[in-house]
């Protein structure tokens, strides 16, 4: 378990690092200096979520939004809060189960406190918060950074799979009814859009054909080199390695628990928020679990804190069941925001927590 953690972590690191430039300046491709890439790129995620935010409030009536805060049951919001505080400590829990293989035994309340961190970094900066929790533990429990990285790599390659899982699972329980939303929103415009092309514009037939030409023709002769695609490699060969290990594990019926136990908190935190408006509240809970998957590819996108992708996508979602955009909005609001006060208070009060305590430690250590 622990050679394969790290084996897995030193595979990815690079990778990882790199889109973000955060730390490891040394793998940069561009004559750039890092801190001006990292704030180009945080501008263009920033300008991401702005564009989508417009898309999502633009011609909408303000006032039915603003009635359905007004009118919202939030004693709904509080519980969904509440149990979303209660999934941060199954999955610190998790992640503890992942470290103590290592040869390391951080307290509950240190890898709590790394992972609400984690989360509220994210709203700053896209994928920032699996560095920075793998940080802030680093610095509190002297856990190389290195290893950290690889049971939070492990921790994700799980939570995609249970994804997947979840959004098949309840493709085909109502597949006469998500077929058509499948259908009628990604399907059918990606097909009309591609007839469309090909009937009346042979030119973009000629430039597509050209690219992929000339991409297989850099790839055969290994222009971008080995290094680009050792990477790849390596990451895929490393993300099996480290689903190999959680099977291989002492305590892996107890990661799986975890595991089921997390998205089941989840499903429940989106099933009751969807009797906080009137709109939503006859959803029935197969309808909750199609919420949560659709969610969470939205708080997947690569922009701060899911902001205006999660916020669109999930009213396009609730747009099948007849709901009109703004009440969608509305419910959308709700459940992100809501959680990401949640986030952000503990975020906050764990960096005070650490630093006051730490302020503590070297008080007495100085004679």
């Amino acid at each position: 378990m622990l050679r394969r953690l790290r084996d897995l972590s030193l595979q990815s690191y690079s990778l990882i690092l790199k889109p973000i430039n955060w730390f490891n300046a040394n793998n940069s491709d561009l004559p750039v200096k890092p801190s001006v890439k990292k704030n180009l790129n945080l501008l263009v995620f920033l300008i991401i979520a702005i564009a989508l935010l417009y898309f999502a409030f633009r011609g909408v009536d303000l006032k039915a939004i603003s009635n359905g805060f007004r009118n919202a049951n939030y004693f709904w919001v509080i519980m969904a809060i509440i149990v979303g505080f209660a999934s941060h400590i199954v999955r610190s829990l998790r992640w503890k189960l992942l470290i103590e293989p290592l040869g390391y035994k951080p307290s509950l309340t240190n890898v709590f406190g790394a992972l609400v961190t984690g989360y509220m970094a994210n709203i700053i900066f896209p994928r920032l918060g699996e560095v920075t929790r793998c940080g802030t533990l680093r610095k509190t429990d002297k856990i190389p950074f290195e290893s950290l990285l690889g049971t939070v790599i492990v921790e994700r390659a799980f939570d995609v799979i249970m994804m997947l899982i979840l959004a098949v699972a309840v493709f085909f329980i109502r597949i006469d009814f998500f077929g058509k939303f499948l259908w009628n929103q990604a399907l059918l415009p990606i097909w009309q859009k591609l007839a469309s092309t090909l009937t009346n514009s042979p030119f973009y037939i000629v430039i597509a054909v050209a690219i992929l030409a000339t991409l297989f023709i850099l790839f055969k002769r290994n222009v971008f080199g080995h290094k680009f695609t050792d990477r790849i490699s390596s990451l895929f060969w490393g993300l099996i390695d480290g689903l190999k290990s959680v099977f291989t594990m002492k305590k892996r019926k107890a990661f799986l628990g975890y595991t089921l136990l997390i998205w089941f908190l989840y499903w429940l935190m989106t099933w009751l928020l969807v009797y906080s408006t009137g709109p939503t509240s006859g959803l029935s809970p197969v309808d909750g679990f199609f919420i949560l998957v659709v969610g969470s590819f939205g708080m997947a996108a690569p922009v701060q804190g899911g902001f205006g992708a999660f916020h669109v996508i999930t009213a396009m979602a609730l747009g099948i069941y007849g709901i009109s955009w703004e009440d969608g909005l509305v419910y959308a609001i709700i459940s992100h925001e809501s959680q990401t006060l949640l986030v952000i208070v503990l975020g906050f009060f764990f960096l005070a927590y650490f630093y006051f305590r730490n302020r503590k430690i070297q008080a007495e250590i100085k004679p």
